[in-house]
């Protein structure tokens, strides 16, 4: 069983996945985090340790803006990381000139960069997870704007028969180059549980997505509703689920979900067997 869990950190994004019985390919996509809230020291008990030190299997960051990795100077003190897939869209440098605040997470994630420079030999966990971005080259190429949403890394997990499709903060400019590639448009069309794009923000929608990818479900990581640009997009999105939905388990009531949203469903469990099956449990 892999279970998968997104936590609420409001308008940050962090997204568990721990393998049963092997605790030593944990992953986590993105450790945004929330006031006083780290989702590390939600798992961190059941990490094996090294050196008396817990081991997180792998760290992966879906884009460079700071509510994906506001954790990061927390969670290198709690735990030692093995393994880490980064952007390499942008080098270090790159983010020195982009950013106008070097922040001490950011600084963690270049320091990270920089020491973390090879393929990991051994590290093969039971899902199998697929990365795409686009390059600096191609954005300007197509006279897209070079910024950290549309240098977002798609990350497609794929276990049990199932994909998860997270798609970090692409914007729909972005959205219309990832399109244009082939195995992209076949993951989409694929994948079983979408999380939308920038938190579900209007410019991270891209109708076009649609025409290929027919998820069960579609997350939505995101803060309270304050902002127009978050208003409506849940009934967008819950137009673009198959069928009816999936079934949400919450304080004992079981109801049918196509949209489901941390801003109002809290953390939220999704438990996936070896045989294809899954369930939505509100933690």
């Amino acid at each position: 069983m892999l279970q998968c869990v997104i936590y609420n950190v409001r308008l940050g994004q962090c997204v568990a996945l721990f393998p049963k019985n092997q605790p030593h390919y944990s992953m986590l996509i993105d450790c945004g985090h929330e006031d006083d809230f780290h989702p590390i020291d939600h798992i961190i008990d059941l990490l094996p340790k090294e050196n008396g030190k817990p081991v997180l299997g792998n760290l992966t960051l879906t884009n460079y803006d700071h509510d994906h990795f506001s954790g990061i100077t927390y969670l290198v003190n709690k735990v030692k990381i093995n393994t880490v897939n980064f952007p390499d869209n942008l080098t270090s440098d790159d983010l020195i000139y982009i950013k106008d605040d070097l922040t001490p997470a950011l600084l963690a994630i270049i320091d990270i960069k920089n020491r973390y420079t090879g393929t990991a030999q051994g590290h093969t966990p039971p899902y199998k997870t697929i990365i795409f971005h686009l390059t600096v080259e191609e954005l300007k190429n197509a006279n897209v704007p070079v910024t950290t949403n549309n240098l977002s890394q798609m990350v497609f997990i794929k276990y049990g028969g199932k994909v998860i499709c997270l798609t970090g903060d692409l914007e729909k400019p972005s959205w219309e180059l990832m399109l244009k590639k082939a195995s992209v448009r076949q993951l989409l069309k694929e994948t079983n549980i979408f999380f939308a794009s920038h938190h579900g923000r209007r410019n991270g929608y891209c109708a076009d997505v649609f025409e290929y990818c027919k998820p069960e479900c579609i997350i939505i990581s995101d803060k309270e509703i304050i902002h127009g640009t978050q208003e409506s997009m849940s009934q967008i999105y819950a137009k673009h689920v198959f069928g009816n939905g999936i079934e949400f388990r919450s304080n004992n009531n079981v109801n049918i979900r196509k949209v489901i949203t941390t801003r109002s469903d809290g953390h939220v469990l999704i438990n996936l067997s070896e045989d294809g099956d899954f369930e939505f449990i509100s933690l």
